[in-house]
């Protein structure tokens, strides 16, 4: 199914984790602590990290921010930490989901298979047998790749995105110059986000910006609609 790395220092949950994961098929690496993580990160590749915050040698986000300058391996943080700027922040430095202590191991299995599956179709194109995009979306200078979870500037240069990056700028860019609110936009990310809502898009559009460097007060690429919510601020054109 994949191969997981799992970073918790609760022997118990480590246990039930493994015990899920391992019968649905996955490989399953772990260490209990940051020093571990980072040098099983530095041995091998993963499909996708399971990140405890509440480490004893190193807070969970700055293990995120470490791995996020290196990797866009996809990460679900899971942790005991249930305050909104926890998540927020966490979602700000590139998690790919953020679930909180307690859970049922069995529905965490079903999330990541869900996302793995469809960050698979994503690579093939729905086909399984080749790594090309089905279609471009383009708009002020940029180039959407769905299908590769990636953006393209004017140079050809690629950045990827993190599942909720794409799922806020497909919705924005299939509204065709359309404001979307933020309470819209939160139920278009809670299909694949656990506890999606208003404040996480204002962090997800943040970040959008940050990554369309073009993105000017003068020529906006996403546009502020106040009292509304957001929009795209260029043509939309799809090609293949």
């Amino acid at each position: 199914m994949g191969r997981l790395l799992m970073v918790e220092d609760d022997e118990m949950l480590r246990a039930a984790i493994r015990e899920v994961f391992t019968l649905k098929g996955y490989s399953v690496a772990e260490a209990a602590c940051g020093e571990g993580f980072m040098t099983q990160v530095e041995k091998q590749d993963f499909d996708l990290v399971l990140l405890d915050l509440n480490l004893p040698d190193e807070d969970g986000l700055v293990l995120l921010r470490r791995t996020r300058a290196r990797s866009d391996v996809p990460v679900f943080v899971v942790s005991g930490r249930t305050d909104n700027d926890s998540r927020l922040t966490a979602l700000e430095l590139g998690a790919d989901d953020y679930v909180t202590k307690p859970f049922d191991v069995r529905e965490l299995e079903l999330r990541i298979r869900n996302f793995l599956g469809r960050q698979k179709n994503r690579r093939t194109g729905g086909n399984g047998t080749a790594e090309r995009p089905v279609h471009r979306i383009r708009f002020g200078g940029w180039t959407l790749l769905p299908d590769q979870w990636s953006l393209q500037d004017a140079q050809g240069q690629q950045l990827v995105l993190t599942r909720g990056e794409l799922d806020v700028l497909m919705a924005l860019v299939k509204a065709e110059g359309n404001a979307l609110s933020r309470e819209k936009l939160a139920d278009v990310l809670a299909r694949n986000i656990n506890g999606s809502n208003p404040e996480t898009v204002t962090v997800l559009v943040y970040r959008l910006r940050k990554k369309l460097v073009s993105d000017s007060k003068e020529n906006p690429v996403i546009v502020t609609v106040p009292g509304v919510g957001y929009r795209i601020g260029a043509e939309v054109t799809y090609g293949d």
